[in-house]
């Protein structure tokens, strides 16, 4: 320094420049601790859309939610080593014996179990599932037929597939190996195309484990836990489990060569996959819920078919004068077993609050089992609803949707927009409904009903989450709740459809 303390202009300018440099430092260091602090951006946020193929040819569309994440088809499951255990260890199921949803729920629940230990999924055969025996054309006779319908029926098969974490087998390919692969010759099947009650007392009676699963949450620990994260990771399975029993991936599971899941009773999965499977690692969770989105999805006839009736729909609420927009309603009725959510037109305005949710002229598309509004099939304690009887909980003493008209609505169906469901197999009509609803403005739907639940979460892929409402009495805004994690088959919860922190998967 200069004589007297004073610093020279050049020794002032170099302080100058280090005290800025510090807090350049001071500010860079800020902001990567407010980085780890905030939700970690990956690049699913960006992720393309998926494909979709209509009529041959590749189709963007609205409905599109499913994406194609960078990194999510290599993915495999740190849970258990995979290559080794593969194909040796097998994992059978048995579908649900309720409805079409409740089927899908079970098979959402073991696609993750099996990718997630390790285990080749084996598909069960064609079924004659609840409410889905429709006769269809066969395409290259022109003749109708039942047929016996299964996995690959709904389902896009290939993506799974070629998931290099995921293993699949059909069931018969299954009980070959059967044949040769176990030792004790009386377990081995007595031929391979065992169906039906026949084949699920041969998966029951000689299968290695069958564990009691139903109504509690399978909780599966991270790779290498350190003591931060086997706190934490308790912490958030608290949330997740919600008071349920927590099952362990035990030793003796874990080192039986054919885990089977059944049907009934304690062995019932009937949960949503993000509530019935918990997984330690945050990233791993996020996958998962990535994997039912983008990898478990209504293949592609299904799809396209719904997208041509969201194009008709939106044509004709643009001939009434509107801007394309269409509102949603799904009304359960039938023989649903839930009678106090099987109430009239009347009842259903006035628990939406008139034209508050859905506004005056709207054209409103009605998903539900009773198009005429008249309740045919409506069943209370099993018994069909009786003539003339009112005020009876259950059967509606007005089933028609005048109200819906005297409310200002103009109200329309999927049988309304038959050229777009030429040549659709009529079992799928049920799927084209809920890909309709997911695309509606606001959407209300049946509380308890696992249908209305599905179009829920179709929703939040969508980012309409929060556009969901149902017009069940006392349950109107709980789909908009601030709780975000629970489980059972009553409603989904957007933990299905966001992170850990919130964002959108």
């Amino acid at each position: 320094p200069a004589a007297g303390g004073a610093a020279t202009p050049d020794e002032a300018g170099i302080v100058a420049a280090a005290a800025a440099k510090v807090r350049d430092a001071e500010a860079r260091l800020r902001a990567e601790e407010k980085g780890d602090q905030a939700p970690p951006r990956h690049q699913r946020h960006e992720a393309p859309k998926g494909e979709l193929v209509c009529d041959g040819e590749q189709t963007d569309h609205e409905i599109i939610y499913w994406r194609e994440v960078p990194g999510d088809m290599a993915y495999e499951s740190e849970v258990t080593p995979h290559h080794d255990e593969h194909h040796k260890k097998y994992l059978t199921f048995e579908y649900d014996s309720g409805g079409w949803n409740n089927v899908r729920m079970g098979v959402e629940c073991v696609v993750v179990l099996a990718h997630a230990t390790g285990r080749t999924l084996v598909a069960p055969p064609g079924q004659n599932l609840y409410l889905l025996g429709a006769a269809s054309t066969n395409k290259d006779t022109g003749k109708k037929e039942k047929k016996k319908l299964g996995f690959a029926d709904f389902f896009v098969m290939d993506r799974l597939k070629t998931q290099e974490g995921m293993h699949m087998l059909t069931m018969e390919d299954f009980l070959r190996r059967q044949m040769t692969e176990v030792a004790n010759v009386t377990k081995r099947p007595a031929k391979t195309d065992l169906w039906g009650t026949e084949l699920w007392k041969y998966m029951r009676t000689n299968s290695d484990a069958i564990p009691a699963y139903g109504g509690t949450v399978v909780a599966m620990p991270r790779a290498n836990p350190t003591a931060a994260t086997k706190k934490a990771d308790a912490a958030t399975l608290g949330v997740y489990a919600s008071g349920r029993k927590v099952s362990a991936y035990d030793a003796a599971t874990r080192a039986a060569r054919h885990v089977h899941i059944g049907g009934k009773g304690k062995h019932r999965v009937l949960n949503h996959f993000y509530a019935f499977g918990f997984f330690g690692d945050p990233g791993q969770r996020s996958f998962y819920r990535r994997l039912i989105r983008d990898s478990m999805r209504y293949r592609d006839e299904i799809q396209c078919a719904g997208a041509r009736v969201v194009d008709a729909a939106r044509a004709h609420s643009r001939a009434l004068g509107f801007d394309g927009t269409f509102y949603a309603l799904h009304i359960r009725r039938g023989d649903f077993q839930f009678k106090e959510v099987k109430i009239g037109a009347r009842a259903i305005v006035k628990n939406l609050r008139g034209h508050s949710i859905i506004p005056k002229g709207a054209l409103v598309y009605l998903a539900t089992d009773d198009p005429d509004g008249v309740c045919r099939g409506c069943m209370v304690n099993r018994k069909a609803c009786p003539v003339g009887v009112k005020d009876m909980k259950g059967c509606p003493e007005d089933p028609s949707w005048d109200g819906f008209v005297e409310n200002g609505w103009t109200v329309t169906v999927l049988r309304n927009y038959t050229a777009a469901l030429e040549g659709v197999n009529p079992n799928y009509f049920g799927m084209v409904d809920s890909i309709v609803c997911s695309r509606a403005a606001e959407f209300a739907g049946t509380w308890f009903s696992t249908f209305t639940g599905y179009i829920h979460r179709l929703r939040g892929y969508h980012g309409l989450g929060e556009h969901t409402y149902y017009h069940t009495t006392g349950k109107v805004d709980l789909a908009r709740s601030p709780k975000s994690i629970g489980s059972g088959y009553s409603r989904e919860w957007r933990i299905g459809w966001t992170d850990d922190h919130g964002g959108l998967i």
